[in-house]
């Protein structure tokens, strides 16, 4: 009777240990991340580069890939994008990637001087001009960011602007 009791604990912990327990639970700290419970496979990611060719991300070797919607007029982006830049300082390069998406139909100098003004240094914007993964995203209002594992699937959404460099958010990156 006591060895199918340890049994039962140990197939108990087993089937239900999952990444969850050893991550911290980012959606208590902020509540403004959904995170998914079946994360979505995404479309592909075209986006029109600073010459306004077509270019395809199909690059998710990182851990984690934070996909960030953002406009010049939007106050918390413009929060916000300085938080990222430093994020990106602050992780490794096979643990996060950062892709901006502007969703104007601004010219890449304007863009480049916007952030440049904002003192960003390791971050190059890309561009949703038609605003085709605005759509196909179903994103209302700015900023979103999308957080996207290794497998191309989106496993959380930030809707609205968040401190990306609070301890919590980078421990939460570094253990996934």
């Amino acid at each position: 009777m006591f060895r199918n009791f340890i049994l039962f604990l140990f197939i108990f912990f087993i089937l239900n240990t999952n990444s969850g327990y050893s991550q911290p639970n980012i959606s208590k700290s902020f509540t403004n991340i959904i995170l998914q419970k079946n994360p979505k496979l995404l479309p592909n990611i075209e986006v029109k580069n600073k010459d306004g060719k077509t270019i395809i991300f199909n690059d998710f070797s990182s851990k984690l890939t934070l996909i960030n919607f953002w406009a010049t007029w939007c106050a918390p982006c413009k929060k916000e994008l300085p938080k990222l830049d430093r994020l990106y300082d602050q992780t490794s390069r096979d643990q996060l990637k950062i892709i901006l998406i502007n969703i104007e139909k601004k010219k890449f100098e304007d863009i480049q001087s916007f952030l440049d003004n904002l003192s960003i240094k390791n971050l190059t914007s890309y561009f949703d001009n038609d605003l085709k993964l605005t759509r196909e995203f179903g994103l209302r209002g700015i900023p979103i960011t999308l957080i996207v594992n290794s497998d191309k699937k989106e496993v959380a959404r930030v809707i609205g602007d968040i401190d990306f460099t609070d301890p919590k958010f980078i421990e939460w990156v570094k253990s996934y």
